[in-house]
């Protein structure tokens, strides 16, 4: 399915194809004007029909040619009206290479739909496979995909905010959605953010300005329901600008996360109006009561439980299997993990054992010296 992201006129606002139409126009009203005179309005110039007067007209004035005057009275009326138009569409302030930009996008872009609840029953269930532990945001994913499948919608889940200790893979998780869904995905760190450039990009009229990088995914991939995630939005932060005004990410969240005003969302740096409502929004946090208060009340707060070293264990033998490592090595893999529980006393990160098997995998894969 298509949608329109970005509701601009359809006006034509090239000068130089302004200018063919009117040129055209114009050599067809004085062939018209020269077939008039010569057949004249008398009795007998009843007989011509409109078809037959205008094939006279094309016959009779074949190398009738406009004159340097008209020519120039075309050029100026076609730049008058290419400035009017472009300022009647909106798109006026737009430099050449921005609106090169968006025009592959104008009219509408790809819209992932949810197929049927059968579907969104294997999403959920193979996520599950793959993340046990994370069943508490694999239900709720999978009761608003069965919905939307339901309603003949996107497929797209409402914001989220899964709480939990680091590294039990929450972002892992989302990744994981965004894979069976076949959306692209979009990862942000509110801890870097400062004032959320990466998020809603950079306001015109800066050195560099650059759209944020969920319109950018939207803009380069042609779909307009991604899953963007924002990584530890308990630690996002403001910045202070040297006017003393204050910048927070969690306020440049908010406009992208209440459904009614995502649908017609201001771009700092194109200034326009995009439809950002398909998002499907992940945010994760260690600590939910540092996460600001509008935020959480625009989610559904799920808290996902620690995860345990046969969890992880399960976990690494799954993605060993799915990278093709032999026996050995994952075995190897499984040894290290349980011997680095003993050694510190307490559970290594998902994170670390994703890590391992990606050096287990190269390792395998490296060519044997003779």
């Amino acid at each position: 399915m298509r949608i329109k992201i970005i509701d601009l006129p359809g006006y034509y606002t090239n000068a130089r194809a302004i200018e063919s139409r009117l040129r055209a126009s114009l050599l067809k009203i004085r062939k018209r004007s020269i077939a008039r005179d010569l057949i004249g309005d008398d009795d007998r110039s009843k007989e011509f029909d409109v078809s037959d007067f205008d094939a006279f007209a094309d016959e009779l004035s074949n190398g009738q040619e406009l004159t340097a005057y008209d020519e120039h009275r075309i050029s100026v009326r076609a730049d008058r009206l290419a400035k009017c138009r472009a300022a009647a569409s909106g798109i006026s302030h737009l430099k050449k290479e921005e609106m090169e930009r968006l025009r592959p996008v104008l009219n509408g872009v790809e819209l992932v739909m949810a197929r049927d609840e059968h579907w969104a029953d294997e999403v959920a269930a193979a996520i599950h496979e793959d993340m046990p532990w994370m069943a508490p945001a694999t239900e709720h994913a999978w009761h608003q995909l069965r919905r939307a499948a339901r309603r003949g919608e996107a497929a797209q889940i409402g914001p989220m905010l899964l709480n939990g200790a680091p590294g039990i893979g929450k972002t892992v998780w989302a990744r994981s959605l965004a894979k069976y869904l076949r959306v692209p995905m979009v990862d942000l760190d509110a801890s870097k953010g400062g004032s959320g450039n990466a998020l809603v990009g950079v306001e015109r009229g800066w050195s560099t300005t650059l759209p944020g990088l969920p319109l950018d995914t939207i803009l380069i991939r042609r779909i307009a329901n991604p899953v963007v995630v924002v990584d530890e939005i308990c630690k996002a932060h403001a910045t202070i600008s040297t006017r003393g005004s204050v910048h927070a990410f969690a306020d440049a969240l908010l406009s992208l996360l209440e459904a009614g005003t995502a649908k017609v969302w201001d771009c700092p740096h194109f200034r326009l109006k995009f439809d950002m409502s398909h998002i499907s929004w992940v945010l994760t946090s260690n600590t939910l009561w540092k996460v600001p208060e509008p935020v959480r009340s625009r989610c559904q707060v799920i808290e996902i439980p620690d995860i345990t070293d046969e969890q992880l264990i399960a976990f690494a033998r799954r993605q060993c299997r799915n990278a093709g490592i032999g026996e050995d090595a994952m075995e190897a893999v499984l040894e290290a993990i349980q011997q680095a529980s003993r050694v510190s006393g307490h559970r290594i990160s998902l994170r670390d054992v994703v890590r391992m098997v990606e050096r287990a995998e190269v390792l395998e894969a490296r060519p044997r010296v003779q």
